[in-house]
């Protein structure tokens, strides 16, 4: 159940660590790669380097590129007690829950998460210690699913509900390549929905005008696809807005993170620019943009 985890380091069989930065490097350049160990305390599993790479979407036309990563070899665990340990975490997050009325146990042993109370607090924009405990337990959750290939580990144990009805994790959680979905989610929704996205920081810029006057804004890579029209490009690109700049940067670039609240769709633009080979044709860029306005800090967390 733990061979999907992601992780950003690992120790070679000599002791040193190695991070990602430094393993694509090794990679690009053709060198070998150092047999590799989880770095997590008392585990030591062997574990493998993954290089950057695109990949193909969901549809035909997406192609999302994923940073590198180190995972499990096959057909190794992680120790109970090492922090990779998907299971292990997860059931130590539900453990530490204090509020029955967000997170609550059900007779079949798996529980119960209830986000009615959690969206209504937070379409209210204020906040208070017991919504900021609330958000806090919902990112770790959030995080155990995003250093996870799938919904299966979370999905098995955990089941959403908004209201009356019951969530798909899928209809919720949404990773970079499924931000199209995402954005369509938002479409299709009659009433504001709380999401939550995984992403990779990109970068932090100051908001450009008088509406943006004092933001700063954390940019993540966004997904590219391919529209299925010539020389046309797609791109949905998702934003964190907040006047505290500083804030903001203790998520670094690189960083991966989860992000959950009230989306909202953002202005979406068109640019053109000259063909690079061929000085008769266009291509067009079209960027459908997702903002997200916290009003808790506790809605923002990085994954490991």
């Amino acid at each position: 159940m733990s061979g999907g985890i992601k992780m950003r380091s690992a120790v070679g069989s000599q002791g040193a660590v190695h991070g990602l930065d430094a393993l694509q490097k090794r990679h690009e350049a053709g060198q070998t790669l150092p047999t590799l160990l989880c770095d997590g305390r008392n585990c030591g599993v062997p574990v493998r380097f993954v290089p950057a790479h695109t990949q193909r979407g969901t549809d035909r036309h997406a192609v999302v590129e994923l940073p590198a990563y180190i995972t499990l070899d096959n057909g190794a665990e992680h120790a109970p007690g090492c922090r990779y340990n998907a299971p292990g975490r997860l059931a130590a997050v539900l453990a530490s829950v204090s509020d029955a009325d967000v997170v609550q146990a059900l007779d079949d042993g798996r529980h119960e998460l209830r986000l009615l109370g959690l969206h209504q607090a937070l379409k209210r924009g204020a906040t208070d210690a017991r919504l900021d405990g609330d958000l806090h337990t919902l990112t770790d959750l959030l995080a155990v699913r995003a250093m996870c290939g799938s919904d299966d580990l979370i999905a098995s144990q955990v089941v959403l509900r908004l209201g009356k009805k019951k969530v798909a994790w899928e209809n919720f959680f949404y990773d970079q390549e499924r931000y199209d979905a995402a954005w369509h989610r938002l479409d299709a929704a009659s009433n504001d929905v709380p999401l939550a996205l995984v992403g990779t920081v990109r970068a932090h810029r100051a908001a450009q005008g008088e509406a943006g006057q004092g933001s700063t804004f954390l940019n993540c890579a966004p997904k590219y696809q391919q529209s299925g029209v010539v020389d046309r490009r797609e791109f949905v690109e998702v934003s964190v807005g907040h006047d505290d700049a500083a804030w903001l940067k203790t998520f670094p670039v690189g960083a991966e993170i989860v992000m959950v609240g009230l989306w909202r769709h953002g202005r979406t633009s068109t640019s053109t620019r000259p063909h690079p080979t061929d000085p008769r044709r266009t291509i067009t860029n079209v960027t459908y943009k997702l903002s997200l306005r916290p009003s808790s800090r506790f809605q923002l967390a990085a994954v490991y």
